[in-house]
C-alpha cells in the first residue's frame, strides 16, 4: 500500500492566514447553549502519530494524530472517542503516562505540552511551553516518544523539543529547566545566514530590508547594484530573484537561482540590465509601470527584497551575505573605477546579529539544532536517562540531566529503549541505520539486523516488561508499515507487518483484501497489565496483538480523524468527500458508512476530494465529486457516477493537466467548488483556484453541459481566481451565479448570463471563503463577518458583529425557515479554538452553540431536513438534533 505525505494540503492550514487572522475569541456577549453532539463518522484512513496503554486501568489506551487531537478507549479500541477538553492545540505528536500517578498523562501538542490528570478527560497548557516561550511542544517527524516521566516521582518530567534541546520539570509541569542543548554549527562571524525552506510549509520565502544611498556616491555614477554571496552547491528549482523597490515601483531581478551553486563567498554586481519591471507590479499598477522607466534609478531605490520561490516545504536552499552595496564608476572620496570595474560602496553591513524582516519559509540566523525525537527514563535506576537527537545519536545521563555524555552511536537518533529488567541493556533506532543494542550502559554498540529488510526506517523500540527476550520495532519502508518482533533479545527479527482490518469501523480502501500491510507505524505501546497485548499507532490502520505481535487486528471503531470537505443529503442517502479518503455513502443516517471510490490504492485517482454534488435521475443517483490525487499525474479530475456509487467515471476532459500555483491559496490549485444548475442537472460548474500564467489557462470556473463528463474554462473570468468555497448558483435565476474570490481583487462576483461576464458586487471583505444562496435568491458571504443580500447583489449587509479573527466558513441555512441560520468561525492555525453559532431571528441575536464537539472548527455546515440534523464537518462528522 503506498500513501504520499499525508494531510500536506490540511497542514498548510496553519499557513494560510497567519499573518492577517490569529486566534481569537467570539464576542464576549454571545450567549452559549449545551449543544450535545453526535460523533457519526469512521474511524481511521488517517495519520496517526503517538500511543500509550494507562498503566492500572484494562483496555485503557490513549492515542494521539496530527488533526484532531487525542483519542481514548475503555475496551482495547473496539470503541474510542476524543478527548480533547481544554486541549491547547489538535495536533499531538507524543504522549507519555505518570506509572506512579496513573490518570495522569501528558500530551506534546504544537502549541506547548498539556497535562491532564482525570485520564484524559481535561487537559491543561503547562506554564512555558508554548512555542513563544520554551517551546515544549510536538511537531511532525520530530517529536517520536518525547516526553517521559520519572517511574518513581511523577513530579519529575523531562521533554525534548523540536528543536535540539531537553527541559526537565521537578514539580510536575509547572516550571521547568534547560538540561541538554543539542550541539550545532553557526553561520560564519560576520554574515547574515538566509535558509530558504523547511522553515514552514510555504513555496516562497523572503527578507527585506530598508536601505538609503550613500551620500558620497553620486547617482549619476552609479552602474549597478551588489552584495557578497555565498551559496551553499544547491540550485533552486524555480527561482531566486532580488527586488529593488521604492516609492511607487518595483523593479525585478533576472533570476539569480544559479549564485546558490558557487560555495564561496563572492562579490556579484547586478547592472540595469539585469532588472525590469516587476510583472506583478505592473499587472497590479499598470499606469504607474507605464510611465517608469525600464531600468531603476538607483538614488530612488529605499528597500531591498531578497526572495525564493520552489519546492520549499521539502528542500532548503542556504545562502550567507555580508554586505549590499553600490557599483559605480567613481566616489567623491577619491576612489575611480569604470563600468567594468566599478567603484563597490557599501550601503548595508550585514551578519547574524541584523534582524531584517522576514516572510514566508525563510529562517534567518544560526540553523536549529536537530530535533529530541525520544526520552527515556531507565525504570531500575530514574537517575539515568538517554536522549534520542537528530544530530549527536544517543546522549547519556547518570545524574537526572546535570551531566551528559555522547554516546558512539550513528548520529539520526529515532528512539532509545532500556530493558526494565537489565539495568546494562538499552536499545536505540536509528531510521535507516537500524536499530543497536548495548550490553554495558552504553559504552558499546551493536547493530541487530538479522531478519529486518535492508531499506526498513525504524523510529522506536520497546522491550516487553515481562521478558527482556521479547524486543519489538516499528517504521516504515517508504510508505509500507514495519513491525518486527523478536523472542531472542534482538538476535533475530520476525516480519508481523500485516493486520486484519475492520471494515465496518475503517471502510476505506475494502478492496485491500482480509490482510492489509500495515502502513508507516509511528508508535508501539506495551499494556503493562499483559505484556502480550501491544497497541500500534499508525497512518490508516492502527492495530491491536493480543499474542505479542505475532498477528494483528484493526481496532479504530470512531477513531475519526477524517477531513471531511463536504456533505450532501439525499432521500435516506448521506454523501460525504474526504481529504486522503475519496468520497463515501451512508445508507443509514450514519450508523455505517461504504466507501465508493478509491477501493483500493489507485495512482491516478487515490488523493484528496473535495466536493459532492448529487441529483436523483431516472432512479438512480448521479454523484459528481471533484479530486486531486496524490500522485499528480492528474492533477485535477472529476468521478462522476451514475448508478448511486456501483460503477464510475474519472474525466479530465477540459481540465488543465498541469499543476497550478500561481495566486492559489495552499500553493496549488485545488477543485474545491462545485455547484449543480438546480433547473438542470446536466449543467454544473466547477471551481479551481489559480491565475493563468504564460502558455498556461489557470484555474477559475469550469463548464459542463453534459452532467461532468466533459468541461469547457469560461472564456472570461471573474477578477480574482483565488478562492475556497465560494461558488454558488441562484435557484431563482440559474443564469445568476456567484464567486467568492480572494485576495487584493477578492470580493462577490455575479454573472446574469451563465458565467459569460462577471461583476464585482461586494468588495467591503476581500477575504472570502463561502458563499451560499437560499430558496428565494438571498446570497450568503462567509468571510470575517457574515455578509447577506436580498437583492441579487446590489446592497449587502453584514449580519454578524463578532468583531474577532476569525473566519466564517460554514454557511447553512434551515429549508423552511430562512431566520434560522447556523454558521462556523474557523482559526486557520491548528490550535482548539473556534466555534458554530445559531440564530432563528435572521442575525439580530445568536447564539453559540459549539457545546461539547470535540472538533470546533468545522468548515461544512448541512442540514438534513429528513431528520432536522444539523451536520458539520472537517475533522471529523457530527450532528445534532435542531
Amino acid at each position: 500500500m503506498k500513501f504520499p505525505s499525508m494531510r500536506f494540503a490540511r497542514r498548510l492550514l496553519g499557513l494560510l492566514l497567519t499573518s492577517l487572522w490569529i486566534t481569537a475569541s467570539a464576542a464576549a456577549e454571545t450567549p452559549t447553549v449545551d449543544a450535545k453532539w453526535q460523533q457519526t463518522g469512521w474511524g481511521g484512513g488517517g495519520y496517526f502519530y503517538a500511543a500509550a496503554f494507562h498503566p492500572s486501568k484494562p483496555g485503557l489506551i490513549y492515542l494521539a494524530g496530527d488533526v484532531a487531537g487525542v483519542y481514548k478507549t475503555e475496551d482495547y479500541g473496539r470503541n474510542w472517542r476524543m478527548i480533547n477538553n481544554g486541549l491547547a492545540n489538535y495536533g499531538v505528536f507524543s504522549l507519555a503516562v505518570d506509572s506512579s500517578n496513573p490518570d495522569t498523562v501528558y500530551a506534546a501538542t504544537e502549541s506547548g505540552l498539556c497535562k491532564s490528570m482525570d485520564a484524559g478527560e481535561t487537559w491543561q497548557l503547562l506554564p512555558q511551553t508554548g512555542p513563544k516561550e520554551l517551546a515544549i511542544l510536538g511537531k511532525k517527524k520530530k517529536s517520536i516518544r518525547s516526553v517521559a516521566v520519572d517511574p518513581r516521582d511523577g513530579n519529575v518530567i523531562y521533554a525534548g523539543t523540536p528543536f535540539g534541546k531537553v527541559f526537565r520539570s521537578r514539580d510536575g509541569g509547572q516550571s521547568w529547566q534547560e538540561i541538554y542543548k543539542v550541539a550545532v554549527a553557526g553561520a560564519e562571524e560576520g554574515r547574515l545566514r538566509l535558509q530558504y525552506g523547511k522553515a514552514d510549509g510555504n513555496y516562497f520565502g523572503g527578507m527585506w530590508t530598508q536601505l538609503s544611498f550613500p551620500e558620497h556616491v553620486n547617482p549619476a555614477d552609479a552602474v549597478g547594484f551588489g552584495m557578497n554571496f555565498k551559496g551553499d552547491g544547491s540550485k533552486p528549482p524555480k527561482g531566486f530573484y532580488i527586488y529593488l523597490k521604492g516609492s511607487g515601483f518595483t523593479y525585478q531581478s533576472r533570476n539569480l537561482n544559479e549564485l546558490f551553486a558557487v560555495e564561496e563567498a563572492r562579490d556579484v554586481i547586478l547592472t540595469a540590465e539585469d532588472f525590469s519591471i516587476d510583472p506583478t507590479f505592473a499587472k497590479q499598477h499598470p499606469d504607474k509601470a507605464a510611465a517608469l522607466a525600464a531600468t531603476p534609478d538607483w538614488s530612488k531605490v529605499n528597500r531591498i527584497d531578497v526572495s525564493c520561490v520552489g519546492d520549499l516545504p521539502r528542500q532548503q536552499h542556504v545562502a550567507s551575505i555580508s554586505s549590499f552595496f553600490i557599483a559605480a564608476t567613481q566616489s567623491s572620496d577619491g576612489q575611480v573605477g569604470s563600468r567594468e570595474q566599478p567603484v563597490l560602496v557599501p550601503i548595508k553591513v550585514l551578519s547574524n546579529k541584523s534582524r531584517p524582516s522576514k516572510y514566508g519559509n525563510l529562517r534567518i540566523g544560526d540553523p536549529v539544532a536537530g530535533a529530541v525525537h525520544t526520552v527515556a527514563v531507565s525504570p531500575l535506576d530514574p537517575k539515568r536517562l538517554i536522549a534520542a537527537t537528530d544530530g549527536n545519536g544517543l546522549v547519556l545521563s547518570s545524574d537526572q540531566g546535570a551531566s551528559w555524555v555522547k554516546l558512539d552511536t550513528p548520529q539520526k537518533a529515532s528512539g532509545v529503549a532500556f530493558d526494565p529488567l537489565q539495568a546494562n541493556v538499552v536499545y536505540g533506532t536509528f531510521f535507516s541505520d537500524g536499530l543497536w543494542k548495548s550490553n554495558d550502559f552504553g559504552k558499546t554498540w551493536k547493530r541487530l539486523k538479522n531478519g529486518m529488510a535492508y531499506k526498513v526506517s525504524l523510529l522506536e523500540v520497546a522491550v516487553s516488561p515481562a521478558d527482556s527476550n521479547d524486543v519489538y520495532a516499528v517504521g516504515s519502508q517508504g510508505w509500507n508499515g514495519a513491525f518486527y518482533r523478536s523472542t531472542d533479545g534482538g538476535n533475530t527479527w520476525i516480519d508481523s507487518s500485516y493486520t486484519k482490518p475492520d471494515y465496518a469501523a475503517n471502510p476505506t480502501l475494502p478492496e485491500t483484501g482480509e490482510l492489509s500491510r500495515m502502513s508507516v507505524v509511528t508508535n508501539i505501546t506495551i499494556n503493562p497489565l499483559n505484556p502480550q497485548q501491544l497497541y500500534t499507532s499508525a497512518n490508516w490502520r492502527c492495530s491491536l496483538s493480543e499474542d505479542g505481535g505475532k498477528t494483528w487486528e484493526e481496532r479504530i471503531q470512531m477513531a475519526d480523524i477524517s477531513c471531511v470537505t463536504d456533505i450532501q443529503f439525499i432521500g435516506d442517502r448521506t454523501y460525504v468527500t474526504a481529504m486522503d479518503e475519496g468520497t463515501l455513502m451512508s445508507p443509514d443516517n450514519g450508523k455505517s458508512w461504504k466507501q465508493l471510490w478509491p477501493l483500493k490504492y489507485q495512482g491516478n485517482l487515490s488523493g484528496h476530494n473535495w466536493r459532492v454534488r448529487v441529483n436523483h435521475i431516472d432512479g438512480q443517483d448521479r454523484i459528481i465529486s471533484t479530486a486531486s490525487p496524490w500522485d499528480g499525474s492528474k492533477p485535477q479530475l472529476i468521478v462522476v457516477s451514475e448508478d448511486g456509487g456501483e460503477s464510475y467515471q474519472t474525466t479530465t476532459d477540459g481540465l488543465p493537466d498541469y499543476r497550478i500555483s500561481a495566486n492559489t491559496m495552499w500553493g496549488r490549485g485545488y477543485p474545491r467548488a462545485l455547484a449543480v444548475d438546480p433547473s438542470n442537472p446536466q449543467v454544473v460548474y466547477l471551481g479551481i483556484d489559480g491565475d493563468a500564467t504564460k502558455g498556461k489557462s489557470g484555474g477559475g470556473i469550469f463548464k459542463s453541459v453534459d452532467g461532468g463528463h466533459t468541461w469547457q474554462q469560461l472564456a472570461n473570468q471573474p477578477g480574482s481566481r483565488r478562492m475556497y468555497y465560494g461558488l454558488t448558483i441562484d435557484p431563482t435565476n440559474p443564469q445568476r451565479i456567484y464567486w467568492a474570490g480572494f485576495g487584493s481583487k477578492g470580493g462577490v462576483y455575479r454573472s446574469e448570463d451563465g458565467g459569460d461576464s462577471w461583476q464585482r458586487v461586494f468588495s467591503k471583505d476581500q477575504y472570502l471563503f463561502n458563499l451560499m444562496t437560499t430558496a428565494d435568491g438571498t446570497v450568503y458571504a462567509g468571510g470575517k463577518e457574515l455578509y447577506r443580500s436580498t437583492d441579487h447583489g446590489k446592497t449587502w449587509k453584514t449580519v454578524t458583529k463578532f468583531n474577532n479573527k476569525r473566519s466564517i466558513v460554514g454557511i447553512e441555512v434551515h429549508p423552511e425557515d430562512p431566520n434560522t441560520l447556523w454558521i462556523s468561525e474557523v482559526v486557520w492555525s491548528n490550535d482548539a479554538s473556534g466555534g458554530i453559532y445559531k440564530t432563528t431571528d435572521g442575525g439580530a441575536t445568536w447564539v453559540d452553540m459549539t457545546g461539547d464537539i470535540p472538533y470546533r472548527r468545522p468548515q461544512v455546515l448541512r442540514f438534513n431536513p429528513e431528520t432536522s440534523e444539523l451536520w458539520a464537518g472537517y475533522v471529523g462528522l457530527y450532528k445534532i438534533k435542531q
